[in-house]
């Protein structure tokens, strides 16, 4: 298993104005590397902390990967702190100049 940073996107409900409004938190996620099947950049998240809705904590320079990843049926993705190509590096301990580049 490998542990690496997560960004949680939760929605905090306002009955009053009836709206939902978006919140990013940072959680510890473990994942098992047999069930990884991408790995790749996740731009979206990189605007939301150009627009500052990502915690503090986080530098603007930061980059995040989004991973998908299944076993059988069930297929899910999350986003982690990290560019892909340091999420590969630490997943598989493959150095920097064996990843392919595309």
């Amino acid at each position: 298993m490998i542990r690496l940073v997560e960004v949680k996107k939760t929605r905090e409900f306002n009955a009053m104005e009836r709206k939902a409004n978006a919140h990013f938190e940072l959680d510890e996620i473990w994942i098992n590397p047999d069930t990884i099947l991408q790995i790749k950049p996740d731009e979206a998240m990189k605007h939301n902390l150009v627009r500052g809705h990502l915690p503090d904590k986080l530098d603007g320079r930061q980059e995040f990967s989004r991973i998908l990843f299944g076993t059988g049926n069930n297929i899910s993705n999350v986003t982690v702190v990290g560019n892909p190509q340091d999420v590969v590096e630490k997943i598989y301990k493959i150095p920097r100049q064996k990843v392919l580049q595309g």
